[in-house]
């Protein structure tokens, strides 16, 4: 009977690190999303180069948070 309670508690705390990253990975996901439309809007529309400028910091700013959720959804153990 503890083999099996031992063998419970793991898994629920495996499925509590799938749970979690898979929120990661829906955050990830959005930030990868929001810089499509920023990219895709470079490509469809007419902008000065100071918009364009103002898109490339924004997508910047998305890359440096992806890595941030990456980096902490991969360092899970």
């Amino acid at each position: 009977m503890e083999d099996q309670e031992q063998v419970k508690k793991e898994m629920e705390q495996q499925l509590e690190k799938i749970k979690y990253r898979i929120q990661m990975l829906d955050l990830i996901e959005e930030k990868l999303f929001q810089m499509r439309e920023l990219a895709q809007r470079v490509i469809d529309e007419e902008l000065s180069n100071e918009e364009i400028e103002n898109i490339n910091q924004q997508v910047k700013t998305l890359e440096k948070q992806f890595k941030l959720l990456n980096s902490e959804s991969n360092g899970i153990s």
